[in-house]
């Protein structure tokens, strides 16, 4: 086997993959003086170095122990189940391991390795095994997600996912920051398969839980944000991401959190914020647990959330009220141009009433006195009180046959015949058209 393996102080020891010949000379002469033993079996190691493995450790041909078969194996494996990362998972599970390891030395309820070595006997690893005083967790890092590769990783990391859970670890997930995807106009996050499998629930985040159970009352509250809320009554439960990328000085951590929302393609959430970063020590600082988050830089995320939401209310809220008044000044415009076109009818009304009664109603009515199909109507309904369906009537059946620009013919018709109903005025007209159709 050729990785950390047992030096004479009981410390780990890691051979570098490469070395110089007179490097490899130096190893195995201190392997020669006894340095170096094997973790499982005690037994003495060696050096060796080849083209294939570069530089490892080898127990003697008669002496190889069954466990550290079973670690080689299970490296082997490892191998292949990150031949899909790129180059940074690498940088990434080691600086992972000396971060935990150093808060390991000076507090003995944690224990850390790498997963192939702490569970050699899954199928899938961890990068690396953590136990804090008896509570296992699993922590892996995932890079190189895109569309091409999300629906064949998003099945391997769920099942992975799970297959950590039956094993009693509680998995932590740190993905390539370049993989993030926001549409900031809408206050949203879309999410890869993955992503959404292996989004964290913390108490950070149930804290957060409670926080919206407030603010939600609001039912306005997605409006604010702009964001298009998949259903009206979205469950209440964030989740959180870990973003892992190098900036100029350091590897650091982008806490975001999101509430969840949609469940099929594609899969938007509602992003709590712009998230922070913490330098990566930070995020794997270990107070019982995993913090995963920084406590003072937690609160100022929350309560800059908190002012953005009551800034987002008063503005929309301001708006709402300037859209009313403007409705309102529209609809006293509408109401006031009726009222206008209603006097306006009014008195055009009041005009023929004055002009009829000056001609006489009761008595001889001029020919002039209609000039409209208008005036017509008006007359027969002072006259004998024409009804709408009568009007109906009137118009359909018996104008087209008289012609409907003549309705003073109509007017002298009715006023010949002395009609005193409709029923009258109906006999007068069928008795002209079919006379005159003759």
């Amino acid at each position: 086997m050729k990785e950390a393996l047992h030096v004479i102080d009981n410390d780990l020891f890691r051979l570098p993959y490469s070395a110089t010949k007179e490097e490899v000379n130096n190893f195995k002469k201190l392997a020669d003086k006894d340095l170096f033993q094997c973790p499982y079996c005690k037994a003495k190691l060696r050096v060796k170095y080849g083209d294939t493995r570069g530089l490892y450790f080898s127990h003697q041909h008669s002496e190889a122990c069954e466990e550290s078969g079973r670690i080689d194996q299970a490296e082997k494996r490892y191998s292949k189940q990150i031949e899909r990362e790129t180059r940074i998972h690498n940088a990434i599970q080691a600086i992972l391991h000396d971060e935990i390891s150093n808060q390991a030395k000076n507090n003995p309820l944690i224990k850390v390795d790498f997963g192939y070595r702490a569970k050699p006997d899954l199928k899938e690893y961890p990068d690396i095994w953590v136990n804090i005083a008896g509570r296992e967790f699993a922590i892996s890092v995932i890079t190189n997600v895109n569309s091409l590769v999300d629906n064949k990783l998003s099945n391997t990391i769920s099942k992975r996912h799970q297959d950590f859970l039956e094993q009693g670890m509680e998995p932590i997930w740190f993905v390539e920051k370049k993989e993030q995807a926001i549409e900031i106009e809408k206050s949203s996050i879309l999410l890869w398969d993955a992503e959404l499998t292996i989004a964290a629930k913390t108490n950070q985040d149930r804290e957060w839980d409670s926080l919206l159970a407030s603010l939600m009352k609001d039912t306005m509250f997605f409006k604010y944000f702009n964001y298009p809320a998949s259903t009206e009554n979205i469950a209440i439960d964030v989740r959180s991401m870990y973003y892992i990328y190098s900036n100029e000085e350091r590897i650091v951590v982008k806490v975001q959190r999101f509430l969840k929302d949609r469940l099929v393609k594609p899969y938007r959430a509602f992003l709590l914020g712009d998230g922070y970063e913490i330098p990566f020590a930070d995020a794997v600082l270990i107070k019982n647990e995993f913090l995963l988050s920084n406590p003072a830089l937690e609160a100022q995320y929350q309560n800059e959330f908190i002012q953005k939401f009551k800034q987002l209310q008063f503005a929309f809220n301001e708006q709402q009220r300037i859209e009313k008044e403007r409705r309102q000044q529209e609809e006293e415009t509408r109401q006031k141009l009726m009222q206008e076109m209603l006097q306006q009818e009014q008195e055009r009304r009041q005009k023929i009433i004055e002009q009829v009664s000056k001609q006489k109603l009761q008595g001889n009515w001029e020919r002039n006195s209609v000039s409209s199909y208008d005036d017509l109507k008006f007359l027969l309904k002072e006259r004998i009180g024409l009804t709408q369906p009568q009007q109906m009537e009137l118009w359909n059946i018996y104008m087209p046959k008289v012609g409907y620009k003549n309705s003073r013919l109509v007017w002298d018709l009715f006023v010949k015949h002395d009609c005193k109903s409709f029923g009258a005025l109906r006999t007068v007209l069928q008795n002209f058209i079919s006379t005159r159709n003759k």
